[in-house]
């Protein structure tokens, strides 16, 4: 593969290039506030895809905004609208559904499909208060907040648009996982393939790790994996199941990739696997909590043809994200004991297999500065 692709795309001092961030970085709430500002707030605000949404009328509440806002497909296509009435800031809607029209169960305030009120019961006059609609940027079918954020400038040098493409696929589901530490360390776990092999015998017979490709963009970077010898040999047996409902689909063929991982920073992650599109977002609710939104899509006719492949794939993903779950669990204790016992013990990085994550890291340096040290 080009030389070009195993490494960042720019050079990094020789401590950037030898050693992780500190152990500081994951505890301390000045740095904590400081992301917020300038990665979560500034940086792209993924809220959901439009195929939550996909036929007139229909509406899907948002776990990014923790059911503060939510899609409605209406006459216009697909739009972001506020779901905290305007009377008493109760939250309205529930999950997903189809209605033409949006009604506060509380005092019966209903909004039509355009967020604009047009009944309040018992007054005199109607009050002009409508439901505020969040601008959009779509992606790919991906929906941003418009707030300023160059989406497709930022995505452009990735030229990602075969991979994530939802063309014919449908919205499955949303899981919603709780974790306890720093949101960095999600990231950093789904930046390296080092582990991939040892720790995931699943996953390490499904992808083809020494068939590697790395794509760097300032805000953006991609994992291409190739499939491991032809799906032919099995770690586990929920793998095995899904490595066969994929050549069944296939008519015996293999893909050309186990996977390709695509990181939006600071907190997106698009993971394409053969069938499946799966969207995760992790939002931090403190400097040692986080919550992970994990969305699946699955090609409509893969679920015409196998009826049960939306489970199969998605317990396959489940075992892997379970067995990162221990990863997750095993760096934080040992970086919750090396602060306790006030030590910064960092190690270098595996190239090609921890590239993503020294880019990772230098993307934060770069906009972040003397916070990390």
């Amino acid at each position: 593969m080009p030389e070009s692709l195993l490494k960042p795309v720019a050079v990094m001092s020789s401590q950037e290039e030898t050693s992780q961030l500190p152990i500081s970085s994951y505890f301390d709430e000045a740095l904590y506030e400081a992301e917020l500002k300038q990665l979560f707030a500034e940086g792209p605000r993924y809220l959901g895809h439009e195929l939550m949404a996909p036929n007139l009328h229909d509406y899907h509440v948002l776990e990014p905004t923790l059911g503060a806002d939510y899609l409605k497909r209406n006459e216009n296509g697909v739009q972001v609208f506020s779901n905290v009435c305007r009377h008493r800031q109760a939250l309205m809607l529930k999950g997903r559904g189809n209605a033409r029209s949006t009604l506060c169960p509380l005092h019966q305030w209903n909004y039509d499909s355009q967020g604009h009120l047009k009944g309040a019961p018992h007054f005199d006059e109607k009050p002009c208060l409508h439901l505020p609609e969040t601008p959009v940027v779509d992606w790919q079918g991906l929906l941003f907040e418009n707030n300023g954020r160059q989406i497709a400038e930022d995505l452009r040098s990735l030229a990602m648009e075969s991979h994530i493409d939802f063309t014919g696929y449908r919205y499955h589901s949303t899981h919603v996982d709780e974790y306890e530490g720093n949101w960095k360390t999600f990231i950093e776990v789904y930046l390296e393939d080092y582990h991939v092999r040892p720790f995931h015998p699943g996953l390490g017979r499904f992808v083809d790790c020494d068939a590697l490709e790395w794509r760097f963009g300032e805000w953006c970077s991609a994992q291409l994996i190739g499939t491991f010898r032809e799906l032919e040999k099995y770690g586990s047996p929920t793998y095995e199941a899904y490595a066969r409902a994929v050549k069944t689909l296939l008519q015996g063929g293999t893909p050309r990739y186990g996977a390709v991982w695509f990181t939006y920073f600071p907190n997106i992650m698009v993971e394409c696997y053969p069938q499946m599109l799966v969207v995760s977002t992790v939002w931090p609710a403190g400097v040692r909590r986080y919550r992970n939104i994990v969305e699946f899509y699955h090609p409509q006719a893969a679920i015409e043809a196998i009826p049960d492949f939306a489970e199969i794939s998605q317990k396959a993903y489940s075992e892997t994200a379970i067995e990162d779950q221990e990863i997750i669990e095993r760096m934080e204790k040992g970086r919750e004991a090396l602060k306790k016992a006030g030590r910064n013990e960092v190690g270098p990085y595996q190239h090609p297999t921890e590239s993503g994550m020294a880019h990772f890291h230098r993307f934060l340096r770069e906009r972040l500065g003397k916070l990390i040290e």
